[in-house]
């Protein structure tokens, strides 16, 4: 499976702000939805931060293409390639609530995240490209750039999670997320950065 390798042109970007949880960089970025939803087209519209940045959908816009490494099947809601990359992108789901800038990290459901990294891999290691994991929620855009332990803990237990949920050849990346969220937040070295934030647990301020 190939390692996952953000793209140099995504980190330098306009994020707003960034902090370690659980052993990844989140960086975000807010908008106006109402700006943002009016845009005429997807990237305006899905990735206000990269208006006008020349990416484009690698499918039609609503079309969910499966992106396979190994056992870890995925269908994110979007593939976009820019620069010498590529965008995996999470936007559909959720209730359109609003995110506050002082609570976002509060607020942050970590399976959410690991589910966009796992669709990333998949991504990364079918297309042997650098893939940036990104999510798109009502007023905010989050981009993931997962450590090492994080990676390995992922990559290496995709068997192991598909032995789990009794699944015959491939695993999805919500089932990879479960299994290995709570290895992840037994290590010592990352559990602080973890504690109080959301996992699992509902939250409706993060999407499905």
């Amino acid at each position: 499976m190939s390692t996952l390798q953000t793209p140099p042109t995504v980190n330098r970007l306009a994020w707003h702000d960034e902090a370690d949880v659980l052993g990844v960089r989140i960086r975000v970025h807010f908008f106006d939805p109402a700006e943002a939803d009016a845009a005429p087209d997807f990237v305006g519209r899905q990735l206000p931060i990269l208006a006008g940045s020349g990416a484009r959908l690698l499918a039609p816009e609503g079309l969910r293409q499966p992106y396979r490494a190994g056992a870890l099947l995925a269908q994110p809601d979007a593939v976009l390639a820019h620069g010498d990359g590529l965008l995996c992108l999470a936007y559909k789901g959720g209730d359109g609530r609003l995110v506050q800038r002082t609570l976002w990290q509060a607020r942050w459901r970590v399976d959410v995240m690991l589910q966009c990294i796992a669709s990333a891999m998949a991504v990364a290691g079918q297309t042997q490209k650098p893939t940036a994991a990104l999510w798109r929620g009502a007023n905010l855009l989050a981009q993931f750039d997962p450590g090492v332990a994080v990676l390995e803990c992922l990559a290496t237990n995709v068997g192991a999670a598909r032995h789990y949920w009794r699944e015959p050849q491939v695993v999805s990346p919500a089932q990879l997320a479960a299994f290995c969220e709570p290895q992840l937040r037994s290590l010592p070295g990352l559990a602080a950065s973890a504690a109080g934030i959301g996992s699992t647990d509902r939250d409706d301020s993060v999407p499905d």
